[in-house]
């Protein structure tokens, strides 16, 4: 093989590396883009005005946290809430939702309690879950045997998932928060928590 060759082949590779990456965050930006403006009228539809609307969101969403950090902005919300808890299905979905986004962004605890390996849908094939805590009533009763409560999020919208009865045995606990386990369901795999999570020890 040629010196020439050789320098076109190695310097095509040595973009690549750098292009993929690159073109794939694009991809991904603008699948984002595309999602979030998803409700615009056709004639609406061109990429300075989806481009507009998210700059419009991201303006909306720092309003909205400002006004949240101050004492009547906390009223406000709270009165929102209020009126949302009222409001059937709504109801359902916004305390969820609010546990997400309180896990990811700011880490507070919530209703999950580990994170874990299980099998579903099948053996052999592993899952995230969520552990919620034991199981009870009739299906703990029926079973007649320890059973834990695990949930098991759907990507990359984690707000619906599968409620899964599974032996204690039969769970992998996982190191990672949860929060961590969040964000690598919501990523599709693509954020994973360094292992071990001190990041010093081989893997």
């Amino acid at each position: 093989m040629s010196v020439s060759w050789k320098s076109l082949r190695n310097s095509f590779f040595a973009g690549l590396l750098i292009v993929l990456p690159v073109g794939a965050s694009l991809g991904v930006l603008w699948w984002a883009v595309m999602l979030v403006t998803a409700w615009l009228p056709e004639r609406f539809s061109a990429p300075q005005h989806r481009l507009l609307a998210v700059v419009l969101l991201i303006g909306l969403t720092i309003g909205v946290g400002w006004l949240a950090r101050r004492v009547v902005g906390k009223r406000l919300i709270a009165v929102a809430e209020m009126l949302i808890r009222q409001v059937p299905l709504l109801n359902r979905i916004y305390p969820f939702m609010k546990e997400i986004s309180d896990t990811v962004l700011s880490g507070k605890k919530t209703m999950f309690q580990r994170v874990v390996l299980v099998e579903f849908p099948r053996a052999g094939v592993y899952s995230i879950g969520f552990v919620t805590g034991p199981t009870g009533g009739e299906a703990q009763t029926k079973i007649n045997q320890p059973l834990l409560n695990v949930f098991v999020p759907t990507t990359p919208i984690p707000t619906s998932g599968f409620l899964i009865f599974v032996p204690p045995a039969s769970v992998l606990n996982l190191e990672m928060s949860v929060a961590e386990g969040m964000k690598l369901v919501i990523s599709g795999g693509t954020v994973v928590p360094p292992f071990p999570a001190d990041g010093n020890r081989p893997r």
